[in-house]
């Protein structure tokens, strides 16, 4: 679902939760412990180094605002 559909509400939830996985990933970097997600049912061991944050992709993509 794209982020223009959501409610105001959905907009905050959605936030929060880019940010909860975004806070995760770090710990996992700190730690160096590898993040493991679901592919096609199975699952798969990421390397936290590898691994782009929402957080991240905003600051290389900031926009300014008019």
């Amino acid at each position: 679902m794209k982020t223009k559909d959501l409610s105001a509400h959905g907009k905050q939830i959605e936030r929060a939760l880019q940010e909860a996985v975004a806070d995760a990933i770090e710990e996992h970097r700190r730690a160096g412990k590898p993040i493991v997600v679901a592919r096609d049912g199975k699952p798969v061991s990421l390397d936290p180094n590898t691994v782009r944050t929402v957080r991240e992709e905003r600051a290389t993509y900031k926009v300014k605002h008019r």
